[in-house]
């Protein structure tokens, strides 16, 4: 299994931004104070498109108390998250991330927010939250590790608390030729291409890695959650197709 860990410290450390929004203004450790508005305002805009959802289709005066996000990097959701809760509670992997959105919080005069590293049993993290929130995250971390984050994530939501997870579950077949330059052996059993061998050429430190979830799994481990209407809104990340799942937990 890849170490993705590996891969996010080396991208925090390199391109903090460009990790979150992979959009050439956002190259580099720093970006241009011109570049700055327009970054985090797409973070305001999804919050706030979020929050529409909810209001509309599960509670109308929802309103986030105690907020968990994570994968925040360098506080993109987490700030506007923090504006809207008394407290907010951002996760991430890479402590160059969190130096960041610290440093952010403080420019921006948010006092409400705790910045943790995390693992994949989120044991610094203390619930109970009545939001929790994962976007654009879980699909860069191999599946067998994001179902037990899931979990957790499920777990530190309170009863009657909102869930907002995001994840890939197919590709584009533009990538399918990309993917076969990684195998040297392969059979053909049916509709399925099994590979027989390791990996050849692995991509370099700091790759960007997609994954693909099983979304039967996924739906099941919610379905026994979540109340009624459970939202799954489609994504596409240029030819990365997956879905961002809202709901409330009800049991």
């Amino acid at each position: 299994m890849r170490d993705t860990d590996k891969d996010w410290n080396w991208i925090a450390a390199v391109a903090p931004y460009w990790g979150v929004l992979s959009d050439d203004r956002f190259r580099g450790i720093d970006i241009a104070a011109e570049h700055h508005g327009s970054f985090f305002d797409s973070g305001r805009r999804f919050v706030a498109d979020t929050m529409g959802f909810i209001h509309r289709h599960i509670e109308a005066d929802f309103r986030p108390d105690r907020s968990l996000d994570f994968g925040c990097g360098v506080g993109r959701l987490l700030l506007p998250l923090a504006a809207l809760s008394r407290q907010a509670v951002g996760v991430d992997i890479a402590p160059q991330m969190l130096d960041l959105a610290a440093q952010h919080a403080r420019a921006a005069k948010l006092d409400n927010v705790t910045l943790v590293q995390g693992d994949d049993e989120l044991s610094a993290v203390e619930g109970p939250f009545n939001f929790v929130n994962s976007y654009i995250v879980l699909q860069h971390i191999p599946p067998a590790r994001g179902y037990v984050i899931i979990d957790r994530l499920i777990d530190l939501l309170g009863f009657g608390g909102v869930f907002s997870l995001q994840l890939t579950y197919a590709k584009s077949g533009k990538f399918l030729a990309g993917e076969t330059q990684h195998v040297s052996a392969y059979r053909r059993a049916g509709d399925i291409i099994e590979s027989l061998s390791p990996p050849v050429g692995a991509p370099p430190q700091g790759t960007i890695t997609m994954f693909d979830y099983d979304l039967n799994r996924v739906m099941i481990r919610l379905a026994a959650i979540a109340g009624q209407p459970l939202l799954v809104l489609p994504t596409d990340h240029d030819g990365h197709f997956g879905v961002h799942l809202i709901g409330r937990k009800a049991r």
